[in-house]
């Protein structure tokens, strides 16, 4: 068949169409959360998380109703049925976990089965300040214990619970299903009521109470106090002098730390190299100004390592800025001679003088100029 204008324009028309109904179809939305590797948590910790949730819940609708009270009293009556209602229960549950992000998955979870007990401790017609935390996770689901308590049976963890593992630490498993309630000590503390101090800390007494204070940087193995003369032994990066304690070293006085086309930067106890500018063979810091050699392509000019480019447009921009200043200056005292030929000519020979003057200095330093006035004896032509 002969495809005719008008059939391709026809053709084209329901390709547009179809392509415009298919690009305008929308992805479908994929939770994030899902996507998210799952934080792993204990039983006891979801069920906390499912409580606060829930009280959430409950204060959120603490004023709620059924709609359609007019008078007062008959609004009073609607808040007092609401707040004993399935409704209102309803209400809270579809709130559940809501404003969890990072555990929601283990919220839903634990929701799922403490449902029944929740709606079993609904009809009880609670008062709503009881303790539920208790109620659910400790009595009834059994996944957490009270506070200072441990393990499946929730034993009594050991030691004083007034000044539990002296303060420096915590007890294992307190107030889940699981551990052992030993001391789990904090850091700087070691011993089975953490009350020593770990390696690398020196002890302090303070209102009868042991304070362990981390050692100075520099202490290798523990230390007697806090400075660096009270090291036992130093760090490696560290030498130890006889008055001054444990004092770094230096590794960028030797020469040959870092690689060719490195220097060296001095850290406590450690060191670094960093790799010089593009425009330098050899350097003793960072950018062009600290050059030892100019690498290929550059070359010094005053303090700075300047490629051979970049030379030849400052050279342009700079002569263009000079010729430019020339012109304006000679188009002066082109305007000023026909009104005072004295006062033009004064102000002329000067300008030539600034022009001759300024060509000549350019011309000594290497810069290009009009004419290379290095071979003229400027003396002479004055003095003609």
């Amino acid at each position: 068949m002969e495809l005719t204008p008008c059939v391709a324009y026809n053709l084209f028309t329901i390709l547009v169409g179809v392509s415009s109904i298919l690009c305008s179809v929308q992805p479908p939305t994929i939770n994030p959360g899902l996507l998210t590797p799952t934080q792993q948590i204990g039983e006891c910790q979801s069920c906390k998380i499912f409580i606060d949730s829930f009280k959430r819940g409950l204060e959120r609708t603490k004023r709620g109703k059924y709609e359609g009270g007019d008078a007062a009293w008959e609004e009073e009556k609607l808040i007092k049925s609401y707040k004993r209602s399935e409704i209102r229960l309803v209400d809270i549950q579809e709130g559940i976990c809501k404003e969890e992000n990072k555990y929601s998955v283990q919220c839903h979870h634990m929701a799922e089965k403490a449902e029944e007990l929740i709606e079993e401790w609904w009809a009880q017609d609670p008062d709503e300040s009881a303790d539920l935390y208790t109620y659910i996770c400790i009595d009834k689901m059994q996944v957490c214990c009270p506070k200072h308590h441990y393990g499946k049976n929730c034993l009594p963890c050991h030691g004083d619970h007034e000044n539990l593992c002296n303060g420096n630490g915590k007890c294992r498993g307190d107030g889940t299903r699981k551990g052992n309630g030993t001391c789990l000590c904090d850091p700087q503390y070691i011993g089975e009521n953490c009350d020593q101090c770990a390696v690398g800390y020196y002890q302090e007494e303070k209102n009868d109470k042991i304070k362990c204070i981390k050692c100075h940087p520099s202490c290798l193995g523990g230390c007697r106090n806090g400075t660096q003369l009270d090291c036992i032994s130093c760090k490696p990066g560290f030498v130890f002098d006889i008055n001054n304690g444990c004092m770094d070293i230096n590794e960028c006085n030797d020469p040959k730390i870092c690689e060719h086309g490195q220097f060296c930067v001095n850290t406590v106890g450690s060191y670094f190299c960093r790799d010089c500018d593009k425009s330098c063979n050899g350097c003793y810091s960072d950018g062009p100004d600290a050059c030892s050699k100019c690498a290929e392509g550059y070359y010094m000019k005053g303090e700075l390592c300047i490629s051979d480019i970049e030379n030849e447009e400052q050279e342009k921009f700079l002569t263009n800025a000079r010729f430019m200043t020339y012109l304006g200056l000679l188009i002066a005292t082109g305007i000023m001679l026909p009104k005072s030929t004295t006062l033009g000519s004064m102000v002329g020979i000067v300008v030539l003088s600034y022009i001759m003057g300024s060509e000549y200095y350019c011309m000594i330093n290497g810069h290009t100029g009009l004419v290379d006035l290095t071979k003229f004896d400027l003396f002479n032509i004055f003095r003609l």
